[in-house]
Formats: structure tokens, C-alpha cells, sequence
């Protein structure tokens, strides 16, 4: 689906420069990314969002991989589903996702998955239909290219911490304008949700 899905920078620290707020409060976050020598500082105004996930139906395709090859399984795979699912007929219910179950740059692996969204009882062999649960979560919209995902994802890991929150797997990309809709990336339109485990009473 792109080239750029994750930009594997992965000596970027991140500071979030507020403490937790209301739903909604815009917060600042400042990464700086060493490449080539060459060192760029980034800040980022993030709105969060507060949502109340339904129950929701994907055909998926999961693998686990090198690090190196996520870039290279995103963009083959969201082709190959977007393909299948258009050939058999398969109306999707939104726009094409990418899970991630785990990210261990330690070890320089990966957890992930290709997911479509369908209706209930929808079913494309070989790919599997998975079912995730009605939840809530937070998440930020991001406009533009993807060179600020990884600060994005790192900035609401650090918000569900603030928050005395637990996150449930996997975290979720949306990608409702991406490369298969445009070629100017600065059209791009991605959603980073980030589910939780809601707090007991």
C-alpha cells in the first residue's frame, strides 16, 4: 500500500511537553530524528480523541516479520486484499486498516496484519475473519505524510499511561485517503486508535 507506512527511525526520542488533560485538550509533542547525519526537530499539536468503538468485522491477513520487511508486507498484502475482496465481490464497511499486535525493536520484530472492514459472517478464504469487540479508546488524525506516525503512536502510549489506562491489542491504523487514493501524500488522511481496557467501577 506504501512505501513509507512506518518510517523506521528508531532512535527517536519523544517528549510530551503537557501533563494529561480533559478529552479534546491540544497537546504539544517535539520528536527529533537523526538520518543521514542530518538532525530535524518536529513539534506536533495533538488533539485526542475520545471514541466509543462498536463491535467491528475485518477479513485480515496476519504475519510476523522482520522489521525490514514491514514496509514491503504492507504495501503487497493491502494490494492482494484490496484485489481478492474486489474480484469476490466483498463490499468493505470502511477504509483499509493495519494492525499491529506487537513492535519490538529490541529484537527487530513484528507482529502485524492487513484488515479490511466488512459486515458480520463475511468470509475470502484464505484470509481470516476476525471480530474485535465493542471498546472504548483514544486516538489522533494525522494530515499528510506518514513521517510523524511513529511519533504519533509513541505519543499515545505516553497519553494511556498518563490516564492509568491499559491498552488492548492491536493498535490500529485507518487509512481513509492513502496511496491507493492519491499520489500527493500531502492528501493523506490517517486515524492512530489506540484501544483500552476500560477502568472498573
Amino acid at each position: 500500500m506504501r512505501a513509507t507506512l512506518r518510517i523506521p527511525i528508531f532512535l527517536i526520542p519523544f517528549l510530551l511537553l503537557f501533563a494529561c488533560g480533559k478529552s479534546g485538550e491540544v497537546k504539544e509533542v517535539i520528536s527529533t530524528a537523526t538520518e543521514g547525519g542530518d538532525t530535524s526537530v518536529q513539534s506536533l499539536q495533538l488533539e485526542y480523541l475520545d471514541l466509543e468503538l462498536p463491535e467491528r468485522h475485518y477479513l485480515v491477513f496476519r504475519q510476523e516479520l522482520s522489521l525490514l520487511d514491514v514496509n514491503g508486507f504492507f504495501g503487497m498484502e493491502t494490494e492482494a486484499l484490496s484485489v481478492a475482496a474486489s474480484k469476490a465481490g466483498v463490499i468493505a464497511t470502511g477504509p483499509m486498516n493495519a494492525f499491529t499486535y506487537a513492535w519490538d525493536t529490541e529484537r527487530g520484530w513484528a507482529d502485524v496484519a492487513v484488515a479490511l472492514p466488512v459486515e458480520a459472517g463475511t468470509k475470502l478464504p484464505p484470509y481470516v475473519t476476525v471480530t474485535l469487540p465493542a471498546t472504548s479508546a483514544i486516538a489522533l488524525d494525522m494530515n499528510g505524510s506518514y513521517s510523524a506516525l511513529s511519533a504519533m503512536h509513541v505519543a499515545l502510549g505516553k497519553e494511556l499511561n498518563l490516564r492509568g489506562l491499559k491498552q488492548l491489542r492491536p493498535s490500529i491504523e485507518e487509512y481513509p485517503v492513502g496511496p491507493q487514493q492519491t499520489a500527493d501524500e500531502n492528501e493523506f488522511v490517517t486515524r492512530i486508535i489506540y484501544q483500552y481496557e476500560s477502568p472498573t467501577e
